[in-house]
């Protein structure tokens, strides 16, 4: 096991203030649905969309659900006029405002994936490229349940995962005149800022990686607990509304677990193949997150899945695949046929291996005592912060405890 490298200065004591004092402010930013009855003014801002539903958070943190035949993105700013009943809105007059970089973004979006959906050849290559290449999840909600119970969900959110994934790409360059940290800090910031819409795992990872890719050019020592630290706080400060949201802690504490059990001295930026893939094929870093996850994803979503320890280093692997040879087609538009081949080659392994593979590897669980979902994560929080021997043995055996208490 990796000694730690992590040390308690000036630097780490002013971001945990930095953290802890963002917290305060976005837990005073209470998200709640909304419950006006009648004819109502709303402005707010588009945070999700799904199927053709808007999910609009007002300035006030009320929350409206809406239909609407106009094409809307999240970030874009909505002044609507209709008629509520509780959290839904039925708008009749709609006004959408857009700031400058937003308008940048859809357009380079829509240009890149209009033109990825021309190339697919099967509707699961298209869902697939979707959430892979641009963030959105087309999932149907029977196949979304489906990739909840393989316990591979995380494979289609743009994360931590599919960045060090996407700078395995750069690798391929030299170090001379650091010619693929500036290439990738390029490349990354693009894809965050022009290619995908604000989403908490996915700018989790971009600040994360831009602190490490800048140490880099700098020559500066990177700790990945800091930058872990920083990523944390300015989310919030940005969005803070996010620290309402599920996805946003299962992202964040699913990092910072790994970050404490490999330590500073292995970050997941750099060593992510040897650190995770390697690890018994996936299966330590999947238990190291489980125990630390587990409890939230029992409270929102009923089950605990075995799926992410069965299945993580195959569907890994083809993502890896499927992100290199994207990446590859978007930097030529699509244009190139042997890389179109093989994008529809690993889309059809992907999309095989996916509907074929036994579905009932999970239990489904009860609802645990809410003084759970918030112990555990804590002790396992806990374990992997202290420099305990066997620290993966108990992270076990608290899953199993876990498992157990779950499902009685």
């Amino acid at each position: 096991m990796p000694t730690k490298v992590f040390r308690i200065g000036k630097g780490f004591l002013i971001l945990l203030a930095f953290a802890i004092i963002a917290t305060f402010f976005a837990s005073l930013h209470k998200v709640e649905r909304a419950n006006l009855h009648g004819y109502v003014k709303v402005e707010g801002e588009v945070i999700a969309t799904s199927f053709g539903r808007v999910y609009l958070l007002s300035e006030e943190g009320k929350l409206f659900k809406l239909y609407l035949r106009k094409k809307v993105y999240p970030s874009d700013i909505l002044s609507v006029k209709g008629f509520a009943s509780g959290y839904y809105l039925y708008p009749e007059v709609v006004e959408i405002k857009r700031s400058f970089l937003q308008k940048v973004r859809i357009k380079i979006h829509n240009l890149l994936k209009e033109r990825f959906l021309k190339t697919c050849r099967s509707r699961f290559e298209k869902k697939l490229g979707s959430a892979l290449l641009f963030g959105e999840n087309w999932f149907s909600y029977k196949e979304r349940k489906r990739l909840s119970h393989l316990g591979i969900y995380h494979e289609m959110v743009i994360s931590g995962l599919h960045y060090a994934l996407l700078f395995t790409f750069f690798l391929i360059f030299p170090v001379r005149w650091k010619l693929r940290y500036y290439l990738a800090l390029g490349f990354l910031s693009f894809f965050t800022f022009l290619v995908l819409f604000p989403k908490a795992p996915a700018y989790r990872a971009f600040f994360s990686f831009a602190l490490f890719l800048l140490a880099k050019i700098l020559e500066e020592r990177y700790v990945s607990l800091k930058a872990w630290l920083f990523a944390y706080g300015l989310s919030l400060l940005l969005f803070p509304y996010w620290f309402y949201n599920v996805g946003f802690w299962l992202s964040y504490l699913a990092s910072l677990a790994l970050i404490l059990y490999y330590g500073g001295n292995r970050t997941p930026e750099q060593n992510f193949l040897k650190n995770v893939v390697n690890g018994w094929l996936g299966v330590e870093a999947s238990v190291v997150v489980l125990s630390v996850i587990n409890p939230i994803i029992v409270k929102y979503f009923g089950f605990i899945s075995f799926g992410g320890i069965l299945y993580t280093a195959l569907f890994t692997l083809l993502t890896e695949i499927f992100l290199i040879v994207g990446l590859l087609n978007m930097f030529t538009y699509w244009h190139f046929p042997p890389f179109l081949e093989l994008q529809h080659l690993v889309a059809k392994l992907y999309g095989e291996l996916f509907y074929s593979l036994p579905e009932k590897v999970y239990i489904k669980a009860g609802n645990p005592p809410e003084v759970f979902v918030y112990l555990f994560p804590l002790l396992s929080l806990g374990v992997l912060a202290l420099p305990l021997r066997g620290r993966f043995l108990v992270l076990m055996l608290l899953l199993l405890v876990q498992v157990f208490l779950f499902t009685l």
